[in-house]
């Protein structure tokens, strides 16, 4: 378990924001030094990185320690996730989803490669927002200059269409009606993801089409 927290051992001190799409909150950052405690975060630049994540399945670590277990808890509830435990023989059972997507700002790309990284070995889904040209991860880019509306009748997936949305930075505005509710969506300039493989950018791109969007997909550069 001690891969666990090697990125909260590297990010000691650096400013980080974990943001839920349906209510936004300001994070801050496990002290190791100390269990249980916590130091203040700085204010989130404008520049800080954005990077998507949510895990729909539960997984489950083992945890040969009450430590180890309430330092990965700690640590999987910081940043949003679902989490609950049991005692399981010699060792402790934490499982962990996150169901809804949810994003973190972070102040370098260095912290965007350890994070995304860390939520990966996890088994979770990641995005990265506007990234950096230079990257070498296949990206997505895409626009929609002319709003669209939709009609969703069944309200846990509109919930995971509008958060979705909202992830990506669309404009978006929903509106309840009779039997179902309305959701209009746009998005007027450029914007590009990047994913972590293939097939999650295939994925994307074919959700994207799907829902209206123009799409460009750029593959993973060779070297």
């Amino acid at each position: 378990m001690k891969d666990m927290f090697v990125v909260l051992v590297v990010i000691l001190g650096c400013s980080w924001e974990v943001t839920s799409l349906a209510q936004e909150s300001v994070g801050s950052q496990p002290n190791l030094l100390k269990a249980g405690t916590v130091v203040p975060v700085k204010s989130i630049k404008s520049s800080a990185i954005k990077m998507g994540y949510r895990l729909e399945a539960w997984k489950t670590l083992h945890s040969s320690t009450s430590e180890e277990a309430q330092q990965a808890i700690a640590t999987l509830e910081k940043i949003g996730c679902e989490v609950k435990s049991q005692k399981h023989g010699s060792h402790i059972d934490v499982s962990y989803r996150c169901l809804d997507w949810r994003s973190m700002k972070l102040s370098s790309s260095q912290l965007v490669n350890q994070w995304s990284s860390w939520c990966q070995a996890r088994g979770m889904e990641t995005v990265l927002m506007n990234p950096s040209s230079e990257t070498k991860q296949p990206t997505v880019r895409f626009r929609m200059p002319t709003a669209k509306t939709v009609h969703l009748h069944d309200e846990a997936k509109a919930k995971q269409i509008l958060n979705t949305l909202r992830l990506i930075g669309c404009e978006v505005t929903s509106k309840n009606h009779g039997n179902h509710l309305d959701a209009t969506f746009s998005c007027p300039d450029w914007r590009t993801i990047e994913l972590a493989d293939e097939p999650q950018a295939h994925a994307w791109q074919s959700w994207l089409k799907g829902s209206g969007f123009e799409t460009q997909h750029t593959h993973v550069k060779k070297e």
